[in-house]
């Protein structure tokens, strides 16, 4: 069951991230009706819209499923996981696990949650996810496309894009877009979803809500025997071996270690496994067999009238 739940995933996050470029790139190729509705259900629109509905159901969501949101709707997190893909399969590497950065994360999110009270969208339109792959599909790939096919195309989803180009004009909006793409892709190479669990605001949002869900990875420790090949694919670096936990604020249930565990030792579940051995357990004291030597109790004092006399 694990194991189909990575296809599923793989599956959604390819068709969203797929309908989304196209609608955002070439006017020919979009799928409006679904576009449209992707659009309205990405985390930092539904904000700054207001929109409670979409807002609250993904904190319901991810408050039962862990961040779902990441590893499937979001168009940055399927473009960070072909770039890692990519490399595997040019140069295999194994990720190892790392402690998170609390420190930074909790920083960008204040200074976004700053802006946006004040009613600046510079600095959330650069690092927000869905806005920045926005700006790389209109200021990017659009021309581009143009180019290819010799026509132009214009986008249907008007409004973020509008957002976006307002913040951020001209030559300034296609250089940052370059360079969003050329961060993204050498990061995701290298570190997998760094940058989910460092720098985006939604990955640190969603991951205050994550680590209580109710669904969790868990490793059970009875049947595990420490191959590290769960955290070697884990691309959050977020698979402690040593206490055997998976930090459930960075996992973005991307089904990989499931997928390689040859012990089937780590389970997505919503029931947290008893051990059988367990680790602490009160010990009661193991006392000698009694003999002809030790039979008798000891410090018994001899009250005989012999040895009263003797006393005497």
């Amino acid at each position: 069951m694990n194991r189909f739940l990575k296809i599923l995933r793989i599956a959604a996050s390819l068709l969203v991230f797929l309908i989304i470029t196209a609608a955002l790139t070439a006017l020919p190729l979009a799928v409006y009706p679904f576009a449209q509705w992707i659009e309205k259900i990405q985390f930092l629109p539904a904000v700054i819209l207001f929109n409670l509905v979409i807002f609250v159901g993904w904190l319901i969501i991810t408050l039962i499923f862990g961040r779902i949101y990441c590893s499937s709707v979001c168009p940055i997190g399927t473009l960070m996981d072909i770039f890692s893909r990519t490399r595997m399969i040019v140069s295999p590497r194994i990720y190892r696990f790392s402690t998170a950065n609390s420190r930074i994360r909790n920083i960008v999110l204040i200074g976004v949650l700053i802006c946006l009270m004040a009613g600046s969208m510079t600095i959330p339109i650069i690092i927000t996810p869905y806005s920045a792959y926005c700006r790389i599909c209109c200021d990017l790939f659009q021309p581009l496309y143009s180019l290819i096919s010799g026509s132009e195309s214009t986008t249907g989803m008007a409004w973020w894009n509008n957002v976006v180009s307002k913040a951020l004009a001209g030559w300034a909006s296609t250089s940052v877009a370059a360079i969003s793409l050329v961060i993204i892709a050498i990061l995701s190479a290298a570190k997998g979803r760094i940058l989910c669990n460092s720098i985006c605001p939604v990955g640190t949002t969603l991951g205050f809500i994550s680590r209580f869900s109710i669904f969790q990875f868990e490793i059970d420790t009875d049947k595990c025997t420490n191959c590290r090949k769960c955290e070697y694919v884990c691309k959050c670096s977020c698979i402690n071996l040593n206490d055997h936990v998976v930090d459930g604020s960075r996992c973005v249930n991307c089904f990989n270690c499931v997928n390689v565990c040859p012990d089937d030792a780590i389970r997505y579940t919503f029931r947290r496994k008893q051990l059988s051995i367990p680790m602490m357990q009160s010990v009661k004291p193991i006392l000698p067999e009694p003999t002809l030597e030790n039979s008798a109790p000891p410090h018994t004092c001899n009250t005989s009238d012999e040895n009263k006399n003797i006393i005497k």
